[in-house]
């Protein structure tokens, strides 16, 4: 199947909507509940973790000879903004979604528990 299409109805959902609601996804087509699978969430943070790993290494080599006393900071923040880049667009390449656990959508809709002095 390939990625993003409903294993219900086959509809594929938008890229978008699979970034910015991973955790309740639900079909435009069907109107099952979906998530995305345990291999398509590891894969794309592996992949944004290695992307930030190479610009921070990168952006070391470059920033370490500035005699800077915030050198620092430059490789760190620029490996963050390559994690936050390549993981998502990682996520909407290769999210294989598969139809939500009856566990997880138990979860999703119970009540908070009370406090016991209200």
């Amino acid at each position: 199947m390939s990625a993003r299409q409903c294993p219900n109805c086959h509809a594929t959902m938008p890229a978008g909507k699979i970034v910015a609601y991973s955790n309740d996804l639900v079909c435009s087509g069907c109107g099952s509940p979906l998530e995305i699978s345990a291999l398509s969430r590891n894969l794309s943070a592996f992949a944004g973790l290695g992307a930030g790993a190479i610009v921070w290494w990168l952006a070391s080599a470059h920033y370490s000879q500035e005699p800077n006393a915030l050198g620092w900071v430059w490789p760190v923040l620029f490996s963050y903004l390559a994690l936050s880049i390549v993981a998502p667009l990682t996520l909407t390449a290769v999210a294989d979604l598969e139809p939500r656990s009856v566990d997880a959508q138990s979860l999703d809709h119970e009540a908070p528990p009370s406090h016991s002095s209200h």
